[in-house]
């Protein structure tokens, strides 16, 4: 079989232009996918957890349908500590 280089550096995206390229398309799907969330779920925010759009409405779902929609990574730490709290205290606590 034939031998691949593989290159794994910091910021690789700058010194690339193909790795650049690759970042600039994950971030346009990305975006695209937050937008579709956001026509079925509501305003969620960035989807990043150090939004706090983003938190409040994770927070509010939770409470509302005790869980969270499907497209939620449950194995974040965010998200296991939330639904810790949720289980250890008054929804209206966490």
């Amino acid at each position: 079989g034939s031998k691949v280089k593989l290159v794994v550096e910091h910021k690789a995206d700058s010194k690339y232009p193909i790795v650049s390229a690759a970042s600039i398309l994950a971030k346009v799907a990305r975006d695209a996918a937050i937008e579709d969330l956001k026509r079925k779920y509501g305003d969620l925010g960035s989807g990043y957890m150090a939004d706090p759009k983003t938190v409040r409405f994770l927070r509010e779902y939770l409470i509302r349908k005790g869980g969270f929609p499907d497209f939620v990574r449950t194995s974040w730490k965010p998200i296991k500590r939330m639904l810790e709290a949720s289980r250890n205290s008054t929804l209206d606590r966490f």
